[in-house]
């Protein structure tokens, strides 16, 4: 098996590495029970499908601490008494990673296309991401039955009301898998998650990212406040571009795609891991 992250990381460390999971828990479990826990009806005001994004990179323990500050002004969002949820995407690009560039060159608009299977509710959308001139995000979906390997037909009424480009030749380049915390505000509406255990695949390999947490915080505008964003400015943590999808690719493809535009994000990710990603 070719190892494709030998190029720009360290030699991966084994896979004994305890999760984040394993790391997290019991504390987690201590933490999250004193947030009251809202459904999905709750949570209508705070879907954000246009939106303001601000993303960081946190160790296991600066996470911890995040949680610990807010429950007095957040919800947590639980399905069938689950409050950390799993999640699987699945990434589509052309045979020359044309959205892949697209992001790591710099433009905009920019787009992603991806199924997303949310495991503890049994629902599955096809969706595209779009990146605006403007800094927001906008998400558009479509309900699917289930997992599609490729666009097909069937789906291109969807897809032309939202995406510009030819996607005939568009096929499955990644898989990324993580566990969920989602966070709603008491005050206004903004959502943030916390995205742990987060695990690449490609073919025959995987790639885990051991002790890093993702927080992303969804906002309606950057003027209203965020007893979170406070918080992590507290502790002089600053927002970084992190795309999952160009991540995964950068590691999972380091060898045949252009990532310069990533060494930063790649070196603070080795740094997290102590040591690296661990290839499984």
């Amino acid at each position: 098996m070719k190892n494709n992250i030998q190029s720009h990381t360290p030699e991966p460390i084994s896979g004994t590495e305890s999760s984040t999971q394993d790391k997290l828990n019991p504390s987690l479990d201590v933490i999250l029970s004193k947030f009251r826990p809202i459904d999905i009806s709750d949570i209508s005001h705070a879907t954000l499908q246009n939106r303001k994004e601000s993303k960081y990179l946190l160790t296991t323990h600066q996470a911890l601490d995040l949680l610990k500050h807010l429950p007095e002004t957040y919800h947590i969002f639980e399905v069938d008494g689950k409050q950390v949820q799993t999640y699987k995407t699945t990434y589509f690009d052309s045979p020359e990673f044309q959205l892949y560039l697209a992001h790591h060159n710099g433009r905009k608009p920019r787009y992603k296309v991806r199924t997303r299977s949310y495991i503890d509710s049994d629902l599955t959308y096809l969706e595209v991401k779009e990146k605006k001139n403007t800094g927001r995000t906008i998400k558009h979906r479509l309900q699917i039955e289930e997992l599609v390997t490729r666009l097909g037909s069937d789906i291109r009424e969807f897809l032309s009301s939202c995406f510009p480009f030819d996607y005939a030749e568009y096929k499955p380049v990644l898989i990324n898998e993580y566990r969920r915390i989602t966070l709603v505000s008491t005050i206004h509406p903004e959502r943030i998650t916390l995205d742990i255990d987060l695990t690449f695949h490609s073919g025959s390999i995987d790639i885990l990212l051991p002790n890093i947490v993702i927080a992303e915080i969804k906002r309606s505008s950057d003027h209203i406040r965020s007893p979170a964003l406070d918080y992590l400015n507290t502790i002089r943590l600053r927002p970084r571009g992190f795309s999952k999808y160009c991540i995964g690719i950068s590691l999972l493809y380091g060898d045949f795609v252009k990532h310069n535009n990533f060494r930063i994000i790649l070196r603070i990710l080795n740094k997290l891991s102590n040591g690296g990603p661990v290839l499984c």
